[in-house]
Order: C-alpha cells, then sequence, then structure tokens
C-alpha cells in the first residue's frame, strides 16, 4: 500500500499531536487532602494496632495526616460499607482481618452500594 506525500504528513502531523496531549496528561497529586484509614474492628486489635503503625508510615511519606476511624460491628461488614460508599477517590482505605471473609455466610443481608 502507497501512501501519498500528503497522507504521510496528516499522519505525521496527527501522532505528534496525540504525542503532545499524552506528555500534557500528568497524573494528579495524591493524596491532596487527609488519607482516612478505617478499621473495621475495636480500639487496641491488632488490625487497629497494625493500622495505626502503618498510618504513621504513610502519613511520613505521603506529607498528609492518615486518620485511624475505627468502625466496629458485624462482623467488619459495617467498616466495609462505609468504605465501599466512600468516594472512589483512594482517600478512604480499608483495614481488615479474615473475620470479613466469614461475613456472607453468616449475614443473610449485606449493605449494598448505590
Amino acid at each position: 500500500m502507497k501512501i501519498s506525500r500528503r497522507q504521510f504528513l496528516r499522519l505525521a502531523a496527527a501522532g505528534t499531536a496525540l504525542t503532545a496531549r499524552v506528555r500534557s496528561a500528568r497524573a494528579q497529586a495524591y493524596p491532596v487532602r487527609p488519607v482516612r484509614l478505617i478499621v473495621p474492628l475495636s480500639a487496641g486489635s491488632a488490625a487497629d494496632i497494625l493500622a495505626r503503625q502503618i498510618a504513621t508510615k504513610m502519613s511520613a511519606s505521603f506529607g498528609q495526616p492518615v486518620v485511624v476511624e475505627n468502625r466496629p460491628g458485624a462482623g467488619t461488614t459495617l467498616g466495609a460499607d462505609a468504605v465501599a460508599k466512600a468516594a472512589p477517590d483512594g482517600h478512604t482505605l480499608l483495614v481488615n482481618s479474615a473475620a470479613f471473609a466469614a461475613s456472607a455466610a453468616v449475614y443473610r443481608k449485606l449493605p449494598t452500594i448505590r
């Protein structure tokens, strides 16, 4: 297949324009506000202690505060539900335990995301 010089120049110009757009698209800074680390277990539990140690390291790394929030209850589904319904921007994270895996077998109806 032969292409004319004009077609070649159009393709080259389109490729250059596309490359310029890709280079100008940069990732947004993360995090831009405090990060919530939700622990669906009570304060003082092993998961809570681990989350607080992780939060300290994350705060130092991000330059933003990382807040540990305990949301115990319902076999860890309350905390998991709060994270699932949070804005999908990466500023709300979950630290969970193996108890969460059994929730589907224990509870007839789990919270749904709308």
